[in-house]
C-alpha cells in the first residue's frame, strides 16, 4: 500500500477507534464476569489498548500484535475463563469486519480487504493459542491440579489443540480436534501425527516445521492439509510453540489451529474470480474506465489505452484536465455530472481528438454504488466507431450522388425533346401532368428552342390521359415562353375530350397552332421552317 493509501487507511481506523472500543466495551462486560463487577473506567481502559492494539496491527506497527496478545492474556491471568475471552476476541473481530466492509471511502481494493480480514483472523487466533498454551503451560507447571483440569482448559479452547512429542505422537488432543478430525482422544494418543493425518506430499514441509519449533523457532500461520476420518481433505492455519522441561530441553510441541478450508476455498474463488474480470477488461474489445468523484482515473483496460493512444495504465491517477483535450473536457464533465445528479445511465457519442487522430466513440457512463445506496464512482464504455461513420458518410454522399443521377435520366425522360429536321423540335408527352411536370417541361423545351435554334417546336399530347386547367395553362406558358423566344409552338394529338375540356374552360389558346395528329403536325412544322428559311416546298 502506498505511503498516502496507508496514511488514509491509518486515519479512518483511528476515526473508528471509538466507536469500536465501545462496542468491544459492551460485548466484554456482558461476556466476561469479571469484568461485569469492574468499573467503566478500568473496561473502557482494557477495550481502548485492545482495539488501539488491533488497529495498530492492521497497518503493520512493530509490536502491535503481541500487545493485542497481551490484553487477551490480562484477562485470563486475571481469573477470566478462556472460553469467555475467547468470545470477546470473537465479537471483536467481527466489529472490525464490519466496518471494513461498510465503509464506502476506505481505499481498499478487493485484495487489500482479503490481507485485512486475513490479519483480524491472524490475531484472533496468534491470542487464542497464546491462551492455550498459557493454559498447558501452567498445567504443566502445577500438575498437583490434575490432569483434568488441564483437560478442561484446553477442551474451552474453541480451535484445535494438539500436542505432539519430539517423536510425532499425539500427546494431548481436546474436544475441537476430536470434532474436526473425527477420532476420539483416547482413539488417537500415541498415535504417529504425521503418518495418520498429512498427506503423503506434505509430510516433509509439515515435519521441517515441527523441528524448527522444537529448535525453538516459533512457526505463526503455517498452513498444512490433513485428512479426516471421513476423508475429507481440509486445510489448517497453525501457531506452534513448544513445551520444556524444569531444565529448558524441548520435550514436545503445541499447536493451535483453525479450520480454513471454506475460508482458503473462499479466497481461491475471488482470486479466480478477479482474475477472469481481468482477463476480460484486460482483451475485450471496448474502451473501459472508472473515474472516482473527482474526476480521477482509478481503472483503464487496453482498448482504452490503445483508443487514446496512450502508454499501458498512462491515465491511472490522473484527473481528467491530464487525461482529456481542452475541447472536449467541458462536455466530458457536464455528462459524468448528468450521470452521479441522475444516478442512470446516459447513452454517449463523442469526437476526442487522440493521438491517433480525431476519433469517434459510442458508448454509455453509468454510476456505481456502494452498499448505502451511494454512488461513488462513474464507470464509462466505449467503442471507436470511426470507421463505420466515415463509411456511413461516404456511403450518403454516394447515395445522394445516386439519386440525383437518378432525378437527372427521370427529367430526361418525362420531357424528352427530339430534334426532327431543321429548325424543329418535337416534345412527345405521355401520362400526367401535375404542376411540377409542367415547369420541367417548360424549362426543356425552352432549352431545346435555344440549344437548335428551333423555330417551331411541336408539343404533342396524344399519350397524356387527362387535360384539365393546370394541363392547359401549362401549354399556353409554354407557347408563350416559346414565343419570347422567336419559336412557334404545335400542339398535336388534340383528341376530342381535350378539346372539348380547353374549350369549356375557356382557356385563350392564341399564338398556338392545334392539328389532331403528329403527322399533320409534322408536316405543318417542317413547311413553315422552309417558309421562313425561303426554301419552295416540293410540287406533289
Amino acid at each position: 500500500m502506498s505511503d498516502p493509501l496507508a496514511t488514509t487507511y491509518r486515519a479512518f481506523l483511528d476515526n473508528q477507534a471509538r466507536d469500536l472500543a465501545l462496542s468491544v466495551a459492551r460485548d466484554a462486560t456482558s461476556e466476561v464476569a469479571l469484568l461485569g463487577k469492574a468499573t467503566t473506567a478500568e473496561v473502557a481502559a482494557w477495550s481502548e489498548a485492545f482495539v488501539g492494539a488491533t488497529i495498530g496491527a492492521l497497518v503493520g506497527e512493530d509490536g502491535a500484535a503481541d500487545r493485542v496478545t497481551a490484553a487477551a492474556l490480562d484477562l485470563g491471568r486475571r481469573g477470566a475463563p478462556v472460553d469467555e475471552v475467547l468470545r470477546v476476541l470473537s465479537r471483536a473481530r467481527r466489529h472490525f469486519q464490519r466496518a471494513l466492509r461498510t465503509e464506502p471511502a476506505l481505499p481498499l481494493d478487493a485484495a487489500a480487504y482479503a490481507d485485512a480480514l486475513d490479519k483480524l483472523l491472524a490475531l484472533s487466533e496468534e491470542a487464542a493459542g497464546a491462551l492455550a498454551r498459557c493454559a498447558v503451560s501452567a498445567t504443566a507447571a502445577a500438575r498437583c491440579d490434575g490432569e483434568a483440569r488441564f483437560r478442561s482448559l484446553v477442551n474451552a479452547v474453541k480451535s484445535v489443540v494438539v500436542i505432539i512429542g519430539e517423536d510425532q505422537t499425539i500427546l494431548e488432543w481436546n474436544a475441537e480436534a476430536e470434532r474436526l478430525y473425527g477420532w476420539s482422544r483416547d482413539e488417537i494418543l500415541g498415535k504417529n501425527y504425521l503418518e495418520w493425518f498429512v498427506p503423503d506430499e506434505a509430510r516433509a514441509a509439515v515435519a521441517a516445521d515441527m523441528r524448527k519449533v522444537l529448535g525453538g523457532e516459533e512457526t505463526r500461520g503455517f498452513e498444512n492439509p490433513i485428512t479426516s476420518r471421513d476423508g475429507f481433505a481440509r486445510v489448517l492455519q497453525w501457531n506452534v510453540g513448544r513445551l520444556v522441561d524444569g531444565e529448558g530441553r524441548p520435550i514436545a510441541i503445541v499447536a493451535s489451529g483453525i479450520d480454513i478450508t471454506e475460508h482458503k476455498r473462499d479466497r481461491e474463488a475471488l482470486d479466480r474470480s478477479e482474475g477472469m474480470l481481468h482477463a476480460v477488461m484486460t482483451n475485450a474489445p471496448i474502451m473501459l474506465f472508472v473515474k472516482d468523484l473527482e474526476g480521477r482515473y482509478t481503472l483503464t483496460n487496453r482498448a482504452f489505452d490503445e483508443g487514446m493512444g496512450f502508454e499501458p495504465n498512462f491515465a491511472i491517477g490522473k484527473v481528467d484536465t491530464k487525461v482529456l483535450p481542452p475541447a472536449v473536457l467541458a462536455k466530458h464533465r457536464a455528462d459524468d455530472q448528468k450521470v452521479f445528479d441522475g444516478g442512470v445511465p446516459i447513452q454517449i457519442e463523442t469526437n476526442i481528438p487522440t493521438r491517433n487522430g480525431v476519433r469517434v466513440f459510442l458508448g454509455s457512463k453509468f454510476p456505481l454504488f456502494d452498499t448505502n445506496g451511494k454512488a461513488y464512482a462513474i464507470c464509462g464504455i466505449a467503442s471507436d466507431i470511426t470507421e463505420l461513420r466515415r463509411a456511413e458518410a461516404e456511403q450518403a454522399t454516394f447515395q445522394v450522388r445516386i439519386i440525383e443521377a437518378q432525378r437527372e435520366t427521370l427529367r430526361e425522360l418525362s420531357t424528352p425533346l427530339l430534334p426532327i429536321a431543321p429548325g424543329v423540335v418535337l416534345m412527345p408527352l405521355v401520362g400526367a401532368i401535375d404542376e411540377s411536370r409542367a415547369a420541367l417541361v417548360l424549362e426543356a423545351l425552352l432549352q431545346g428552342v435555344v440549344a437548335h435554334r428551333a423555330e417551331v417546336a411541336i408539343l404533342d399530347i396524344t399519350g397524356v390521359r387527362t387535360v384539365d386547367t393546370p394541363v392547359a395553362l401549362g401549354l399556353v406558358q409554354a407557347a408563350q415562353a416559346a414565343g419570347l423566344l422567336g419559336a412557334d409552338v404545335v400542339l398535336t394529338g388534340v383528341r376530342p375530350a381535350a378539346a372539348r375540356t380547353l374549350v369549356e374552360l375557356g382557356i385563350d389558346m392564341g399564338g398556338i397552332k392545334t392539328v389532331s395528329t403528329l403527322e399533320q403536325g409534322v408536316a405543318h412544322a417542317i413547311g413553315r421552317s422552309r417558309r421562313r428559311a425561303g426554301v419552295k416546298a416540293p410540287a406533289r
